[in-house]
């Protein structure tokens, strides 16, 4: 028999947008809907979701009241919740995740990102029911190990065919049982690890601060969750959530401490390869538009905390449409590549090269000493593009028209550097192309 399809829930008042997230979903959940904030709740109290994808700006509630509500209802509090917003800036999404937010995805929405997201989401969310399922089994068997004999076997067979590692230990911290999945994960046997302490599977990758919150718990009576880096016996790392529970006897004292532990590891390098593809640029490897426009903001925090000059670039390649048009794309993707890279060798590491377009680029340079500093990089960037490039047996040219706008002689906003570079770059062309333009008052009418 199959299991349940997981259900999610689309909280929007754009019947649109519930649409597309419907359609790219449809293949891995079922899928209810609500066109408004008090509508979803209500939804949510007849039938609980797996996950709510939510949208922040509606009218009459909005998603972080929606939420709010939503965390505040034992019920409903542990339900995950991903906000899908227009809204990119950081605020937003520390307001967010600090509300209880488990993921923010950006709209336009990536069907890609969106699905693998929530069945990563899913899937972590029935991983943790499970484990909390068994992590309250075990803990009431052992508390009431005397009285509950057959529930002990039943249990027992369970954690010894568990797909989690399981392991007690006394008082003092020393291993008294592992289960069969700890030996198959880090390689060591019962008799190795009986009587030592699981401080013998320290990487020394996890901070010394979480092990002293995790004892500080543990001796106030209190459970602990968290994430532990761990070494097995052939020095390989990996990544535990791990929950750690005392056991309490008939006589209310501390006995042991029980910990389930869930490997991790992949999931961790799947979410690695996700920020990075909702950052990066794919055919490039450069920053995208949404990373590249928060290292501008927090650029020009601190370019006004520390009064430093700042510039951006924004640069347009010429003569790249006909080599597309004779070459093919798959040509252009290399010359992309080739620009990509020579941009790169003319920056420091501090400063930051995006692709944002087809051909368009974007530099961001930090901390200048003049506003010469900036036209020698992007003079240096005009040189570096101009020299033929050598692709696929063929010898490419292009050139380029750069537009040059400094903070805080031509803005003191993102948007106003951004208008102001890019009508720099247009004077560029019309300038006869192939040059370094810097902006002028002058510029910003035409």
């Amino acid at each position: 028999m199959l299991p349940p399809r997981p259900q999610v829930l689309i909280v929007d008042d754009q019947p649109e947008n519930i649409e597309v997230l419907g359609e790219t979903l449809a293949d891995i959940c079922d899928i209810g809907f609500a066109l408004s904030g008090q509508e979803g709740l209500a939804q949510v109290d007849e039938d609980l979701p797996d996950l709510i994808l939510l949208d922040v700006m509606m009218p009459d509630m909005n998603g972080y009241e929606v939420l709010a509500h939503l965390r505040s209802n034992p019920r409903t509090r542990d339900v995950p919740v991903i906000f899908v917003t227009a809204r990119i800036d950081p605020d937003s999404e520390t307001q967010g995740i600090e509300a209880g937010a488990v993921d923010f995805i950006h709209k336009p929405i990536n069907p890609q990102v969106v699905k693998t997201r929530v069945s990563a989401h899913l899937e972590r969310a029935q991983q943790r029911a499970a484990l909390a399922q068994l992590n309250r089994q075990l803990e009431q068997s052992l508390a009431d190990i005397k009285a509950a004999q057959n529930k002990l076997q039943v249990l027992s067979t369970a954690i010894e065919q568990s797909p989690l590692t399981v392991m007690v230990t006394d008082t003092q911290g020393r291993i008294e049982y592992v289960n069969p999945y700890f030996t198959q994960l880090t390689g060591y046997s019962f008799d190795e690890v009986c009587g030592q302490r699981p401080s013998m599977l320290k990487s020394g990758l996890t901070d010394q601060l979480v092990f002293s919150e995790l004892w500080t718990e543990l001796n106030h009576g209190n459970r602990w969750m968290g994430e532990i880096i761990n070494c097995t016996k052939h020095g390989q790392t990996y990544v535990e959530e791990t929950h750690i529970a005392p056991v309490i006897d008939a006589e209310g004292r501390h006995s042991h401490y029980v910990a389930i532990k869930l490997d991790i590891t992949e999931r961790k390098h799947s979410q690695e390869k996700l920020d990075h593809l909702a950052h990066y640029d794919i055919l490039t490897n450069l920053p995208n538009r949404s990373l590249f426009m928060d290292r501008v903001e927090r650029g020009l925090a601190l370019a006004k905390r520390h009064a430093s000059l700042l510039a951006l670039l924004f640069i347009d390649l010429d003569k790249f449409k006909p080599i597309n048009d004779i070459w093919g794309h798959a040509i252009g993707d290399l010359v992309l590549q080739e620009v990509a890279q020579r941009m790169q060798s003319c920056v420091r590491e501090s400063d930051t090269v995006s692709r944002v377009g087809g051909d368009e680029f974007v530099v961001l340079l930090l901390n200048l000493s003049s506003p010469t500093d900036a036209l020698q990089v992007a003079e240096k960037i005009r040189l570096a593009l101009n020299e033929p490039m050598q692709l696929d047996g063929k010898v490419l040219s292009v050139s380029s028209c750069i537009g040059v706008a400094l903070y805080p002689e031509h803005g003191q906003t993102q948007t106003e550097l951004s208008r102001h570079a890019d009508a720099a770059m247009y004077q560029a062309k019309e300038r006869g192309r192939n040059q370094v333009v810097l902006f002028e008052p002058m510029m910003a009418g035409a």
